[in-house]
């Protein structure tokens, strides 16, 4: 039924309205974008990521209106009568009308819209394309640089599967409309085809038959480099010698085909190019599935060893160089498993900074004990710092600001009064209160932030503020930088409003000349805006200075195209920063955002950004914005760590690439596993791998002063198969927060008959202690659970032993724990103590006792 036309005019204009209004908000977007990049950085980041996004969007929309366009039109061209078409396409016609050229025209104008729209997202791989270059390092065997591979090739994927997809695309409509027009019919049919129509259909197959050549030899073949079918990433021997062949077969098939496909466009004769296509579809299947299969079975596997080693030392050479493990150092110590003799006094003073509580614990009780309105504790993070001439480990604790504790909400409140958060708390990680509490008191006169307002922070993302306006901020605060946004004109007024969906900047009386925006305020959400190209570590920790406090992040730099290089996963190695796959990594970037006025600065390591390919070229793409390390303030340079998202792709993989050699990488003779973590809690069975543990570990040979490490240890065997593994420490993991950049392997040397524990055997000697087990049973009773510190490992001399806090804390939500002693364990035997050394000497004195 016709609609009346005063509802199609409202229609109408409800549309354009609608377009209108989305095109204002997305232009306004545009806008505030810029004017944010001129307050972060004089580097013209903006400029050349929004040139590179322009060009593809200009490029995918052209080829895209020419495809569908040709594909559109020249079947609306076509119309034949009546007469000549089946039933089911009269019936079509009869009810579309003059609306089939409309939606047909409207389909290719949403997909060129679309199109261009998503071509945008792909601007790293076309400047990579663009600026990466010759690396002057040949792939083994493949051939090839290894600049093609990370630089080019990522850019080739995406546009040959658009490609490809777009014929396809412009085909089926093609197909779609010659069939409503009349102008083509099945052969069984016995009607005629249009010479017009075939041509056309002959052209788009043929193009894509060339496509899919152009597939094999520049995007199929160098991608075995990538190969996951094995246990080792990268080509083998199959791939080398019956796949990369078979690729050339394959091209040479299609483009056959598509000759086959020029023929038909001539003649209008379809049968040899059918023909073509069906054997081709055959031989895809045979030299992707079934001939490989049966090369592996039969050839591969009945002399694995010698046919895959080569390959092997390939995959073990890249993946060294890819995640940076050439850098490791890896020595062997003899380690017994505990002590005999009671501690120096020296060493006995060291261990008194051992931290006792874990970051975990400590959230919700310094929110209970030290929360303020408006704000939010969310995280602890575990630091060293300088107290009273010693360095000592701290928690400290940022008070964000936090949406859902606003006492009033509303949009004056939420972005012009509660604009910032309130300072830190910070509590020694080593020393209790009298009570066994955690020690609100002890530093809270010594890290003191001159400049305590905390503008940006963490979990603000999405949340902007506006300081410098007639309402007065909580806490009678004033916002004294100049790197927000100006927004005193009704024209910027206006720029916001459309951004932000929201009224009120425009209309507000609240608002000044003098008024300014803070924009992304979030600290990952800061860095990752002006630095896209990074990937930063999940887990910012702030840092106390003279002047406030600044937020330090690791940064890293990934790629999934490093050929033979195994492939690591974000999730199965408890990275949180890191997400999907990728086969190359390097902390090659420190990031500091000052968190009053979100000032933002990027450094290249000595280490991991030395030989850092990618990197190179975001250097020469974006000159200026990455600063050398030479430049980080010392004050910042004391509170530097290991980036704990490398530390957990490192260890995970140094399992089993700490050997050197193919022949060992291949048996798994000397495979290791992170071992398996203890538990948290009494009665609670542990899970997953041990987490890596901060401490200063005490000095070791001539050095004069311990280094503030972080330890994890490994176990022989492989942690997917429990029954290969035993249970027993295999070496130990130690990277150096002092020396950022330098991870050192301790390999067990192996003692027949003395096995050195792991946590879980640890924790196994805890638990069947008869007096720890009385004591868990009356401390974990009456609304209170035992739980547990950190499990730490300490090396002393050339012994090892554990020591863990056992923490008692209720059972409501919001609980704060107390510190009841600290057990030792050392040869097996377990010592209570109020602290790591008295709890030490107590498990040594019962060895001696036994």
């Amino acid at each position: 039924m016709r609609r009346p036309r005063w509802q199609r005019i409202v229609a109408v204009v409800a549309a354009v309205l609608l377009v209108t209004w989305s095109t204002l908000r997305a232009v306004a977007g545009i806008v505030l974008d810029r004017w944010w990049f001129d307050t972060v950085t004089d580097t013209d980041v903006w400029s050349t990521i929004v040139g590179a996004q322009v060009q593809l969007a200009f490029a995918a929309a052209v080829i895209t209106a020419v495809v569908l366009g040709t594909s559109v039109l020249l079947p609306l061209r076509e119309y034949r009568d009546p007469s000549e078409l089946s039933s089911m396409v009269i019936r079509y016609r009869a009810r579309m009308g003059p609306a089939h050229r409309w939606v047909m025209l409207g389909l290719a104008a949403f997909l060129v819209v679309r199109i261009g729209h998503a071509a945008m997202d792909q601007w790293q791989s076309w400047l990579l394309f663009r600026h990466g270059g010759s690396l002057g390092r040949p792939v083994p065997a493949l051939g090839g640089d290894l600049g093609s591979y990370l630089f080019q090739l990522p850019f080739l994927t995406v546009v040959s599967g658009w490609v490809r997809q777009l014929v396809i695309a412009g085909a089926a409509l093609a197909i779609f409309g010659y069939a409503v027009s009349g102008a083509v019919h099945l052969p069984v049919s016995g009607r005629t085809s249009s010479g017009r129509a075939i041509t056309h259909l002959g052209i788009l197959g043929a193009v894509f038959s060339v496509l899919q050549a152009l597939d094999y030899l520049l995007v199929r073949r160098p991608g075995f480099a990538f190969d996951r079918q094995g246990a080792f990433d990268g080509p083998g021997f199959t791939d080398l010698t019956v796949g990369i062949p078979l690729m050339w077969v394959l091209a040479v098939a299609a483009l056959a085909t598509a000759a086959a496909f020029v023929f038909t466009a001539r003649t209008g004769r379809w049968r040899p190019a059918l023909i073509l296509v069906g054997g081709w579809v055959v031989l895809h299947v045979l030299a992707t599935t079934v001939i490989p299969g049966l090369v592996d079975r039969f050839v591969v596997h009945p002399a694995e060893a010698a046919r895959e080693l080569p390959h092997i030392a390939h995959n073990l050479e890249a993946t060294r160089s890819a995640y940076g493990l050439e850098a490791v150092a890896i020595i062997t110590a003899p380690i017994a498993d505990g002590l005999t003799e009671p501690l120096d006094p020296v060493i006995a003073g060291d261990l008194t900074r051992v931290p006792l509580f874990r970051t975990d614990q400590l959230v919700s009780a310094l929110q209970v004990l030290q929360g303020t309105r408006a704000t939010r504790i969310t995280d602890v993070d575990l630091d060293r710092y300088d107290i009273d001439g010693v360095v000592r480990p701290v928690m400290l604790a940022a008070r964000n600001s936090s949406r859902g504790d606003l006492p009033e909400q509303g949009w004056v409140q939420t972005h012009l009064v509660y604009t910032h958060g309130d300072g830190v708390v910070a509590v020694p990680a080593d020393v209790p209160d009298e009570d066994g509490r955690p020690d609100v008191d002890a530093l809270a006169t010594v890290l003191v932030p001159a400049r305590p307002e905390l503008y940006f922070g963490e979990n603000l993302a999405g949340w902007y503020a506006i300081v410098g306006t007639r309402r007065t901020e909580q806490g009678g605060a004033v916002f004294a930088g100049d790197t927000g946004i100006p927004i005193g004109s009704w024209w910027r007024k206006a720029v916001l409003s459309a951004a932000v969906g929201e009224i009120e900047p425009l209309l507000s009386a609240e608002l000044t000349e003098d008024s300014q925006l803070l924009y992304r305020r979030d600290v990952r959400e800061r860095l990752a805006a002006l630095a896209p190209f990074l990937t930063f570590d999940g887990d910012p920790y702030p840092v106390v200075t003279g002047d406030g406090v600044v937020w330090v992040v690791d940064a890293y730099t990934t790629a999934s195209t490093y050929p033979y290089s195994q492939f690591s996963s974000a999730g199965s190695v408890g990275a949180t920063g890191l997400h999907g796959s990728f086969n190359y990594l390097h902390a090659s970037v420190k990031a500091t955002v000052d968190a009053y006025d979100g000032s933002v600065h990027l450094y290249r390591t000595d280490v991991g950004g030395a030989d850092d390919p990618v990197l190179d070229v975001w250097e020469r793409i974006f000159p200026g914005l990455i600063e050398p390390i030479s430049e980080l303030p010392e004050e910042l340079r004391s509170h530097l760590h290991y980036p704990p998202d490398l530390l957990a792709v490192q260890t995970e993989l140094l399992g089993r690439y700490h050997v050197t050699d193919a022949e060992a990488l291949f048996s798994g003779t000397d495979r290791w596993s992170v071992s398996t973590a203890a538990s948290v809690a009494v009665g609670e069975e542990p899970t997953g791998p041990a987490p890596a543990v901060s401490l200063f570990m005490p000095p070791v040979g001539p050095q004069a002063e311990g280094h503030w490490v972080a330890i994890r240890p490994y176990s022989p065997g492989a942690s997917g198969n429990p029954a290969a593994g035993r249970d027993e420490l295999v070496a130990l993991a130690i990277a150096d927060h002092d020396d950022p950049e330098h991870l050192t392997i301790v390999v067990i040397e192996d003692r027949p008959g003395r096995q050195v524990a792991t946590p879980q055997i640890a924790q196994s000697a805890i638990d069947a202690d008869p007096a720890m087990a009385r004591l868990f049973t009356l401390l974990n009773a009456n609304g209170s659970k035992v739980q547990f510190g950190p499990m730490t490992p300490i090396p002393i001399g050339d012994a090892l032993v554990w020591t863990r806090p056992i923490v008692v804390s209720g059972t409501a939500t919001t609980t704060v724990p107390r510190l009841y002693g600290v057990v030792s364990v050392s040869n097996g035997l377990v010592g209570l103590g109020d602290d790591v050394p008295q709890s030490v000497n107590a498990a040594v004195n019962a060895v001696s006792a036994r």
